[in-house]
């Protein structure tokens, strides 16, 4: 049986928050009996325990806890803004709440099944590609050889994975540009506007009161 002590409890509440897990009353209530007795016996209420731990009772309790809707929500959303879903990012990266909701008995039982529920591709997102500053750098380039258009308007049509992976990584689209050797201003900025040149006949002068 744990020991538990002031500190040991809001030890544990901040490394649920920074996990990411549901510290709603009910949420602990249900799954979480022996650290909220804990709370309860050492500073007489769960709020006062949350506030302990240096946390805003009032954002904790407007949580919103997961359910089938929103963990599919979620995961489109997530899949639309070019993340990877796979389960290892997902699990210790990205969301590690929504992995855990997902594979809940109650909810898809797998990522797999929350995946597939959610209507994509699971076969698809488990192949999808490691991206690191390396093999960034080598596709923007590999890119850029190929006179692809890289503004990123064109890229996010293009390969939205990829931009999306960059400016994680890099911070920007075009900090991501500048590291693969590339100068981004002749990539993003427009080409200035060329007036046509006028022809001998455009150019030259009118005779006034000249017979026709």
């Amino acid at each position: 049986m744990r020991k538990w002590s002031k500190e040991a409890i809001a030890q544990e509440i901040r490394k649920m928050h920074t996990e990411e897990v549901d510290l709603n009353y009910a949420t602990i209530a249900q799954e979480q009996v022996a650290l909220l007795r804990a709370a309860t016996r050492y500073f007489g209420s769960w709020r006062s325990a949350i506030e302990f731990a240096g946390l805003d009772y009032e954002e904790i309790r407007r949580y919103k806890s997961w359910s089938k809707e929103r963990i599919l929500e979620t995961i489109r959303e997530l899949h639309a803004n070019g993340e990877d879903l796979s389960w290892r990012n997902i699990s210790t990266i990205t969301a590690p709440q929504l992995a855990a909701a997902a594979t809940k008995r109650k909810h898809f039982g797998s990522w797999r099944g929350a995946v597939t529920a959610a209507g994509l591709d699971y076969s698809a997102i488990r192949r999808y590609r490691e991206w690191n500053e390396e093999t960034i750098k080598d596709q923007l380039r590999e890119l850029h050889e190929q006179g692809v258009d890289m503004n990123a308007k064109s890229m996010e049509e293009h390969d939205i994975t990829l931009i999306t992976a960059a400016r994680r990584r890099f911070d920007s689209w075009d900090k991501a540009l500048t590291a693969a050797g590339l100068d981004y201003r002749l990539i993003v900025l427009r080409k200035p506007f060329k007036r046509k040149k006028r022809t001998e006949s455009e150019t030259a002068p009118v005779e006034v009161g000249a017979k026709s």
